[in-house]
């Protein structure tokens, strides 16, 4: 059998693709005793062959996570980093060992000393002014916050597994999500998370305005051409532009949009100028460079203290998230 499975890992490389996709279906079908000749390939530079062996471990899924762990225990050394990653890939924080958890945990409070945040993602965040971490948490009814650098809660609320279905002990299931509170930067927080964004952003301006008196959301969709900011203020839409929405606009223009519309009796007056703010500025990241902060700019900004990672419900810890994260 094992000279049948160094084949099949042999073909994980192959040039010809259907030739890697049968040697993948043929080598989950085995089970876990091909972990042990996938873990070379794991420790490989990115290529056809690795990318090949990830795709095998994940859909082995629970099944890879003892072979993974030995490797963690026993070795061989040069094996230990992939098989931590594949761990966490298939298993999420729960998968890992608590001697592993706790290394990851040393980690984190050692980077926090000196952490520099880089710039931050510019697709979707809500800002808040001069609000505690505690008040966005009770705001948003979040759970198990723990401290986290800028590059593990944008790893773990964007780039990876950040929303799952969990089923209650009542038998009813709801959508999970885990959020990102970034440090403050010259006064204002930022609330990441992809899907919980994508799915609750009316509902998460609304109850942050309510406890923190303002919140701002922006969304850039390059793709499809969307963009949307939104400002609400004790719970109440103040102001806000959609592309794509009914209506398309919301509130009357902010005194920072009616400095840029011009009439025609303006000494400057310009056409094409006039025309694209005749009802208001639609470009979210120019609205946040007036009246809150740009997320591709924090990292010129004054910063106090650290982010903050949570979860959604009090049921679903942190661990069930599957993904490798930035540290």
């Amino acid at each position: 059998m094992g000279k049948d499975i160094a084949g099949l890992v042999h073909q994980l490389a192959a040039v010809d693709r259907e030739e890697r996709r049968a040697a993948t279906d043929r080598l989950v079908a085995l089970g876990a005793p091909v972990v042990e000749h996938l873990l070379p390939l794991l420790g490989e530079e990115d290529g056809a062959g690795r990318s090949a062996a990830e795709a095998c471990v994940r859909r082995l899924g629970d099944a890879a996570i003892e072979p993974l762990r030995r490797v963690r225990s026993e070795g061989p050394g040069r094996l230990r980093p992939a098989a931590l990653r594949m761990l966490a890939d298939v298993g999420g924080g729960a998968a890992l060992a608590p001697a592993d958890r706790a290394a990851v945990e040393r980690l984190v409070r050692v980077k926090l000393l000196d952490e520099t945040p880089g710039d931050l993602p510019a697709d979707a965040w809500v800002a808040v002014p001069r609000a505690e971490v505690k008040d966005i948490v009770r705001a948003l009814g979040l759970h198990d916050a723990q401290p986290v650098t800028t590059s593990l809660g944008v790893s773990a609320a964007l780039h990876q597994e950040n929303s799952l279905e969990h089923r209650s002990a009542d038998g009813t299931t709801s959508t999970e999500y885990r959020v990102f509170i970034t440090p403050e930067f010259d006064g204002w927080r930022l609330v990441y998370g992809a899907d919980y964004l994508n799915d609750n952003w009316a509902q998460v301006v609304e109850k942050l305005s309510s406890q923190c008196r303002e919140a701002h959301f922006y969304a850039v969709d390059e793709y499809n051409g969307a963009r949307v900011w939104w400002v609400a203020e004790n719970g109440q839409d103040k102001r806000g532009h959609r592309t794509y929405g009914d209506p398309v606009w919301v509130g009357e223009p902010m005194e920072f949009e009616r400095d840029l519309m011009q009439d025609e009796d303006d000494e400057l007056y310009d056409p094409e100028e006039a025309e694209e703010y005749a009802e208001g500025v639609r470009d979210p990241e120019e609205a946040a460079s007036w009246i809150s902060i740009q997320p591709s700019t924090v990292e010129v900004l004054d910063r106090v203290g650290h982010g903050w990672l949570a979860v959604t419900s009090p049921e679903v810890g942190h661990g069930r998230f599957r993904g490798a994260l930035d540290i």
